[in-house]
């Protein structure tokens, strides 16, 4: 599949809402992607969950973005359910990072199991560091895939999307940000994920979150768009 065109940015909007601490950044993200301050409040929302076994590809989640932008879709909420494993590894190939930097050190459930698959991983998959599509082919990360090209349609469909905290999530965002340059723009991250990968994602695209609750499940993004709208209310009160 060819790579996407740069991604645009959303312009910037005149207009701010004092007094609303944290909650401010998220706003003015939400006014630019809308285009108009001071932002509404997404009334035909979708959630989308794909799941980390989802036998998906870039071109199935391009046409899930597409098939939502067509509908009239104001905010996509994202979550990668599941087997988190292709996230950290497809994470950690592009992040270079070390099976145990990416996985944790922190021994939970399945531990042993995640930092071998993906110390595994890693010493094929290496190769293909620079070609984030043969990546995904070669690690088998369907649901990766599917995801990256949800997010790369999605921004150049000028749709904003909500992030949640799965690895596979933060992986297809690495993906699509290096197949839509500055389609992060379109994206807000909606929690700070549990996972080390995940979190080096974020920090590499500079995506800062709305909500930070230590939560150990990757539910943020559900969260997140419950306390966007609810901020939309306030702004509205506020200036009206």
């Amino acid at each position: 599949m060819t790579p996407w065109e740069p991604v645009l940015p959303p312009p910037a909007v005149p207009g701010g809402a004092p007094g609303t601490g944290r909650l401010e950044p998220a706003l003015q993200w939400l006014a630019r992607c809308q285009g108009a301050w001071p932002p509404r409040r997404p009334l035909a929302a979708q959630r989308v969950d794909v799941e980390g076994s989802s036998g998906g590809s870039l071109q199935s989640g391009a046409a899930r973005a597409d098939a939502a932008a067509d509908a009239g879709v104001d905010l996509l909420v994202v979550r990668g359910s599941g087997d988190q494993a292709p996230g950290v590894l497809v994470a950690a190939v592009l992040l270079d990072l070390e099976p145990v930097r990416a996985v944790g050190t922190a021994v939970t459930a399945g531990w042993t199991a995640l930092t071998v698959a993906v110390r595994d991983g890693i010493r094929t998959a290496r190769a293909h560091r620079t070609d984030p599509e043969a990546l995904l082919e070669a690690t088998g990360a369907t649901a990766v895939a599917e995801l990256a090209g949800l997010l790369a349609q999605a921004s150049t469909r000028r749709t904003p999307v909500l992030l949640d905290g799965s690895a596979l999530t933060a992986a297809a965002a690495l993906v699509a940000g290096r197949l839509a340059v500055g389609a992060q723009a379109w994206w807000l991250a909606g929690q700070s994920p549990p996972n080390p990968a995940a979190r080096a994602v974020h920090t590499d695209l500079r995506l800062a979150p709305l909500l930070d609750l230590r939560l150990g499940l990757p539910a943020g993004a559900d969260l997140a768009a419950d306390v966007l709208a609810a901020a939309t209310a306030l702004v509205d009160r506020a200036d009206g």
